[in-house]
């Protein structure tokens, strides 16, 4: 197919995305149309500087209270540490965000000690009351980034790495573990597992994105073990919210186009809509990437304790001519194969869409909260490719799975190994049910959470994936037929994992300032595996308990120390892609030392964070020397640490900075009785990773800006037999507010134009970065 290069062919896309998003439109105008007309003429002079805490509490409307509890002071407290930025000035102008909205328009750093976080805990609280490594980026700070899906909005945070890679669309690393070692979560819920679930969701749907490092089992259950991601959804408040629009061009023809409105209903009801359509070239020849998201949430007050939501989230994603890597040659990066798809296939597909339903109730008085949620989630993948590339000097030879091919052409080539045509309905519903009572044991403060969690998951793949060897030119691949190559879905592989969970966490002020955290979650876990027509069939049960111990020292009104103990566990793959030969295997244990201090300083116009801590994961499946059969005795570790911080030295200039330490490996770990890997360093995982930002507002109206971000060499494989470079990539972008409601941002993304992997497949094949690219954006509130 060829590629999108004359105007007529632009201004088709752009007219689709337009007459989509006018009906889009055309929606959110009806329902602020209904809102205004049913809002009592007092609802519309409701201050919204007063909402910080509401939105992020998801909260209703201010509701009356009888009696002054704990729970009502900590809000209190997180309303008013909110405000300090703003408290003191009038806050204007595009360093700022916009005035007078909710938390998420207001940008701030990703350090803030004062704003609820219920990522690292369960239990009601700030990140200062967390005895773990939190990070939050809301949506203000994310679009002042420009990071316009969740995966970019990683890219910046202390310690992470991300990337998009065939098969997963979106992978982290992060404390020296990768892909499934890192939860990702959706709106609390974790969809097994991280490489098989994720999605690139654009980030304008999103309230956060929030980040807990090391170990969350206790809270998420197997896996985990590096961390977790959080993708926060926007949710109905009780104010009339602006109607928000983004659109966007770049120079690689891509179109993005964005709008949201929320705010009340009337009777008791408020709602939130939002929609984002994407389109753009990627990285390269005929790669063409169009996605969208719709997103909407009503919600009913019942009673002042009472409320209900129901929310919704559809997207869809269709790749023409996906990028599928590129080729290292003699273990190195080759600019001149940057833009070469070797996935150029006439039939080629990959198409992905996800439906999320989901029901929450929460019941809240003064010490007492009750909440359910119930969620059905439904994802469909359809992909006919090519993969796993490697480059043949002339007259060596392809091998790969007992199959070798000799380069006799004459000249250098690359050889296409693998063939794939899959398809798969992943279906995953569950509840989930806690109480939180806020009190006190004796004189001490005590804050707890007990909770059980059920869950169903029903994956089923048509599939055949087929190893054939291909020569093609480096520069100029011969487009092929894929059944020349591969087959039908003559294979099946059906799985059904049933889950079930209990649950706890308490935290006790056992001293003024002084607080112990604990958590706890036992696990029971069903898998019924089937694979056709090979008959392999297998059932299984794990089991698992995991918990966390903590303590928090407020040694002063702004400066916490804190430190943990914590365990987690994680299986071979995924529960339910795991094959007859894995069943054999129990889980792999982990568990981390973290301690760490939490700093605040220049009356709240800093905050700086350091932690150090130390991984061990046991119980790896690794290869025997002696008798060649495979035993749990592998080890892997990493010991490191991170420190990050922000600080405002006047108002006009936002300074922000991390740099994270880890020496990550493999204590004991082989493959073969030959392959012996201990000593090395995982794949993916870079020993340094640094960030630095600075915005300056010269003048009222005009921000300008940019993001410099270094990580350290990596290894390609567990052999480390290639070791990538490390790479320095950065971001500028200046920013106009030409009226109060409305801004122009003009960004370049990778203004070096630095050709570097953004990951590592395998020794062979890389993904490569986003070469330079040049945005336009137009940003409107009314």
């Amino acid at each position: 197919m060829e590629k999108i290069g004359n105007w007529d062919e632009v201004r088709g896309r752009i007219g689709r995305r337009t007459r989509f998003l006018a009906v889009f439109l055309a929606v959110l105008a009806a329902a602020s149309f209904a809102a205004d007309g049913a809002r009592p003429a007092i609802a519309q002079n409701v201050p919204q500087a007063v909402l910080p805490a509401i939105t992020v509490e998801g909260q209703p409307a201010t509701k009356p209270k009888q009696r002054t509890s704990q729970r009502t002071q900590m809000r209190a407290a997180s309303v008013a540490r909110q405000a300090q930025p703003g408290a003191d000035r009038a806050p204007q102008g595009p360093i700022d965000g916009w005035p007078g909205g909710l938390p998420r328009d207001y940008i701030r750093s990703t350090t803030d000690l004062n704003v609820p976080n219920a990522t690292g805990s369960r239990l009601p609280g700030t990140a200062r009351d967390i005895p773990a490594s939190v990070e939050s980026i809301n949506q203000a700070t994310m679009q002042e980034r420009g990071k316009t899906s969740w995966v970019d909005a990683l890219q910046g945070l202390t310690g992470f790495t991300s990337a998009v890679r065939p098969g997963a669309a979106g992978v982290a690393s992060t404390r020296g573990f990768t892909e499934n070692g890192v939860a990702v979560l959706y709106d609390g819920i974790r969809v097994t597992n991280t490489t098989i679930s994720t999605r690139n969701y654009d980030s304008f749907i999103f309230d956060r994105v929030d980040v807990l490092r090391g170990p969350a089992s206790v809270l998420y259950g197997e896996g985990a073990i590096g961390g977790a991601v959080n993708l926060v959804r926007k949710q109905p408040s009780g104010v009339n919210e602006p109607f928000e629009t983004i659109s966007s061009l770049t120079t690689r023809e891509g179109v993005r186009q964005a709008a949201g409105k929320g705010g009340p209903l009337g009777n008791g009801f408020s709602y939130r809509l939002d929609g984002v359509v994407n389109g753009h070239n990627g990285p390269v020849d005929d790669n063409q990437v169009r996605y969208g998201n719709v997103a909407g949430a009503l919600r009913w007050d019942v009673t002042p304790q009472l409320s209900s939501t129901v929310d919704f989230d559809y997207m869809k994603s269709k790749i023409e001519n996906a990028y599928w890597g590129t080729p290292l040659v003699r273990g190195q990066i080759r600019s001149d194969l940057r833009e070469v798809n070797y996935n150029n296939l006439p039939n080629n597909k990959y198409d992905d869409s996800v439906l999320w339903l989901r029901w929450n109730t929460t019941y809240d008085t003064e010490e007492l909260k009750i909440r359910n949620r119930f969620w059905s989630y439904q994802s469909d993948r359809d992909w006919i490719n090519t993969y796993r590339f490697a480059y043949i000097p002339a007259g060596g030879t392809c091998s790969f799975r007992g199959q070798n091919l000799l380069n006799n052409t004459g000249t250098d080539q690359i050889c296409r190994q693998t063939w794939e045509n899959l398809g798969y309905d992943h279906r995953f519903i569950g509840d989930r049910f806690d109480v939180n009572w806020n009190g006190s044991l004796g004189a001490m403060p005590l804050s707890t959470v007990m909770g059980v969690e059920v869950a169903s998951t029903r994956w089923d793949s048509p599939r055949n994936e087929v190893t054939s060897l291909q020569l093609v030119d480096p520069y100029n691949p011969a487009p092929t037929d894929f059944f020349t190559r591969g087959t039908a879905r003559t294979q099946n592989v059906r799985a059904d994992l049933t889950q079930k969970a209990v649950f706890g966490e308490a935290r006790l002020e056992v001293l003024k300032g002084v607080k112990i955290v604990g958590g706890f979650r036992v696990d029971q876990m069903e898998v019924d595996y089937n694979r056709q027509p090979t008959n392999q069939l297998y059932s299984k049960t794990f089991e698992a308990s995991t918990y966390r111990m903590g303590a928090l020292w407020d040694i002063r009104a702004d400066t916490t120390l804190y430190a943990q103990y914590a365990t987690a566990v994680e299986p071979r793959f995924a529960l339910f892609t795991l094959g007859v030969t894995d069943t054999p295997f129990t889980l792999a244990n982990a568990r981390q030392v973290e301690g760490g201090i939490k700093y605040a300083f220049a009356n709240g116009r800093g905050e700086l964070l350091a932690a150090v801590y130390h991984i061990e994961k046991t119980d790896i499946p690794s290869t025997d020397p002696l008798t060649g059969f495979t035993v749990q005795v592998g080890k892997q570790s990493s010991r490191g640490f991170e420190i990050s911080g922000s600080y405002r030295p006047m108002e006009a200039l936002r300074l922000e900075a991390n740099f994270a330490y880890v020496n990550a490996q493999y204590d004991e770990y082989r493959t073969s009785t030959t392959a012996n890997y201990t000593g090395n360093t995982p794949p993916n995982v870079p020993q340094v990773v640094a960030n630095f930002g600075a915005t300056w507002q010269p003048f009222t109206n005009w921000a300008v800006g940019g993001w410099i971000n270094h990580r350290a060499s990596i290894k390609a494989d567990d052999a480390n037999l290639v070791t990538l470079p490390s790479a320095t990539t950065a971001d500028v972008f200046a920013t106009y507010r030409f009226v109060q409601n409305a801004d122009l941002t003009f960004r370049v993304r990778n203004i070096t134009d630095a050709v570097y992997a953004a990951w590592a497949t395998d020794a062979n094949y890389v993904i490569l970065g986003t070469p330079r690219t040049f945005e336009l954006s137009l940003r409107t509130r009314w």
